[in-house]
């Protein structure tokens, strides 16, 4: 269906924007400074904190002089299994010390020490890049970024993206303040909403981030890209979403099994780590991390990792003693809106940045701390790419309405389709069982038809078009590769090395 929501135009409240960011991450946030830096005037709208502010890691970026942007590329491909799109790579790692230059003159402090960075290694990298603010990156770059936000004057509006209006090009936005709609007219959205991972039953993501605002561009007539691409962190503490971050293993500590045996080399490719603890996790044992080898290190755990070790200790755990519970989650979602290397989407007036998006960036699989990265590169680029197209897109007036006779509850629920996406669509996949979670969500997203109006209702519509379009990806690619692991096709196969790219899927 084209709207999901009941809605009368000329009933609404409206007001106009030259452009609006939907999201406040570091993606969204660079869009905005920048395009009010060369002159625009955006909004933001944002339904609060978001991924960015959780980010523990860090960011990658080839600052040191012995490193180079073509080994930060070499790893970047490596790790994608070469489905990346190489020109994206090559724009991220080349910009991207640049835009990590932008972050330190928009007031982000990264860790030094008294030659340079005090940079990290994680899984992946082949030099240690990784800058950080000890175990709390993302909180400082979010904090910082919507500080010079606030300073620059852009105006930061409480709500939550609903529908996209225009039939060929954008012509304004609904969205949800409270319990009520309202209107925006604008000739320009950029979309910067984050992942689908909180689909799944275990997830690093927190409950806020859906990934619905993925489904409301797929209604519009907008691609989802190697939406199959899920990439599972091996690390989150056991009966939570706290991530537990890779760096971690980085600094020293390693996995052990319940003899406290090791299992796994700690820094191989995040999706080869969740699967070995995946497969003990099957045969019903438990898998440990083990933070001790840091204080042997002489790293004072307390200090390196300070947000880790509270949620830790807040939980009854003291990681210098204790080994610490742990199993895989989905934590980024690969795949997304399909987009140009200028956040450009198949719809007039539409952009989109972040984890919400498909750049090609990460192929198969992302290599770590490339994400905030890829954020800030593409929206810094971005935004110079709308403020160029504000002088020849053209403000729609059209007038736009939408009648339901819907008046029933949803049969499904948010927490029974993660239990299906974890079941089905997981870490390991396989042909029958695929099948069935696509037959389970046609039906689900068929009923939808008679759902009450609501706006949960069409949150929950849109994620399950996200997650029917993540599981048609996973049944089209017949082999393994990157955080895709095929069961019945164990390998890569030369004939799938392409995108995926689903634009409709009932």
């Amino acid at each position: 269906m084209r709207f999901f929501l009941e809605f009368n135009f000329s009933l609404l409240p409206e007001n106009t924007a030259q452009a609006v960011v939907c999201g406040s991450g570091i993606a969204g946030l660079t869009c905005a400074i920048v395009l009010k830096e060369l002159g625009a005037s955006p909004i933001i709208l944002t339904r609060g904190i978001g991924n960015t502010y959780y980010s523990q890691g860090g960011i990658a970026g080839a600052v040191d002089p012995k490193d180079s942007p073509q080994s930060h590329l070499l790893d970047t491909l490596k790790a994608g299994r070469f489905l990346n799109n190489r020109q994206a790579v090559e724009i991220l790692v080349n910009e991207g010390i640049m835009r990590l230059a932008d972050l330190e003159r928009w007031g982000v402090k990264f860790d030094r020490k008294e030659n340079g960075y005090d940079t990290t290694t994680e899984g992946g990298h082949s030099f240690p890049r990784v800058l950080k603010v000890k175990d709390f990156t993302g909180r400082e770059i979010y904090t910082k970024l919507l500080l010079k936000t606030q300073s620059l004057g852009i105006p930061i509006v409480e709500g939550e993206l609903q529908e996209i209006l225009g039939e060929d090009k954008v012509e304004g936005i609904i969205y949800r303040s409270g319990r009520s709609l309202q209107l925006i007219r604008t000739k320009a959205l950029i979309l910067a909403t984050g992942g689908a991972a909180s689909m799944f039953k275990n997830t690093s993501n927190p409950s806020k981030i859906k990934g619905d605002a993925i489904g409301i561009a797929f209604r519009a007539g907008v691609p989802i890209k190697n939406p199959e691409f899920v990439q599972f962190h091996p690390t989150v503490l056991e009966g939570t979403n706290l991530l537990i971050s890779e760096a971690v293993r980085g600094e020293g500590a390693v996995l052990v099994d319940e003899r406290g045996e090791r299992f796994v080399e700690e820094l191989k490719p995040r999706d080869i780590v969740s699967r070995s603890i995946y497969s003990l996790l099957k045969k019903g044992k438990r898998v440990y991390l083990d933070m001790r080898p840091l204080i042997k290190k002489g790293i004072t755990i307390e200090d390196r990792f300070p947000t880790i070790s509270n949620f830790l200790k807040d939980r009854g755990l003291n990681p210098a003693k204790q080994l610490i519970p742990v199993v895989p989650a989905a934590h980024y979602y690969i795949g997304g809106i399909e987009i140009d290397v200028f956040g450009r989407t198949a719809l007039e007036g539409l952009y989109a940045v972040g984890e919400c998006t498909c750049t090609g960036v990460h192929g198969a699989n992302r290599l770590a701390s490339n994400s905030l990265l890829e954020g800030v590169v593409f929206g810094y680029r971005t935004a110079y790419r709308v403020y160029l197209d504000l002088n020849f897109l053209k403000q729609g007036k059209g007038k736009f309405s939408s009648k339901r006779r819907g008046n029933k509850s949803p049969s499904v629920s948010f927490e029974s389709l993660k239990k299906l996406m974890w079941e089905k669509v997981g870490l390991e996949r396989i042909k029958d069982e695929l099948l069935t979670a696509k037959k389970t969500l046609i039906r689900w997203i068929s009923e939808a038809e008679s759902w009450e109006a609501t706006a949960e209702n069409r949150q929950l519509y849109d994620i399950l078009l996200v997650a029917l379009a993540t599981t048609e990806g996973a049944i089209q690619r017949q082999e393994s590769r990157g955080v895709h692991y095929r069961k019945d096709f164990p390998m890569e196969r030369e004939v799938f090395k392409r995108d995926t790219v689903i634009s409709n899927i009932l």
